[in-house]
């Protein structure tokens, strides 16, 4: 997978700034559990910086690494399967739990939600791919270094401002054929002999 992230929040809380270099890259993992629903999991490496001015006037600037760990469900509005001749594309939704770990930077390790979609496809008998977006719901605030802009006594972690996102592309390889229901019928269907 490789993307580009997104940072919205304190530093950033109108316009989401992006760090378009090095790009999000890592490797994800898919199990299909049926012609609609498929587990993922993933290990990215990313980069999130930001720059503005909070507490009136007082500019603040950021960047920090991170590598996300974090397991999505995904849902597909039309039946597919995995590097499978007989569904070409579906766009999908997902959402899941994962955690950034923080390996440089001010920032902090964190836990969070990701929630999206995307439109994925089979490109032939083992490989797929598609474009994704996934917005990521942080359960801190300090990703940016910077806490309670406004002064706040008591913030919850439920209604910071920290958020990003990932907007990017992936390639599936289709590793194992599990369960397959009839090889022969297979061989048959794609012209195998």
């Amino acid at each position: 997978m490789a993307a580009v992230p997104w940072y919205l929040g304190d530093v950033s809380p109108n316009i989401p700034q992006p760090t378009w270099v090095p790009p999000a890259i890592g490797p994800i993992l898919r199990y299909n559990l049926n012609m609609r629903n498929a587990l993922r999991a993933h290990a990215v490496f990313y980069n999130l910086s930001g720059s503005g001015e909070v507490f009136g006037n007082r500019e603040v600037e950021f960047q920090s690494s991170f590598v996300d760990l974090g397991l999505d469900f995904e849902f597909n509005w039309w039946p597919y399967k995995t590097a499978y001749r007989k569904t070409k594309y579906s766009p999908y939704v997902s959402a899941g739990l994962g955690y950034s770990l923080n390996i440089s930077g001010e920032s902090v390790s964190h836990l969070y939600l990701p929630f999206g979609g995307g439109f994925k496809m089979n490109f032939g008998e083992k490989l797929s791919g598609g474009v994704e977006v996934t917005m990521r719901k942080s359960f801190t605030d300090l990703i940016d270094g910077v806490t309670n802009p406004g002064g706040e006594e008591v913030q919850t972690s439920v209604g910071n401002n920290d958020w990003y996102m990932f907007t990017g592309i992936f390639l599936t390889y289709k590793i194992f054929n599990f369960r397959e229901d009839c090889p022969t019928y297979n061989d048959v269907t794609y012209g195998k002999k």
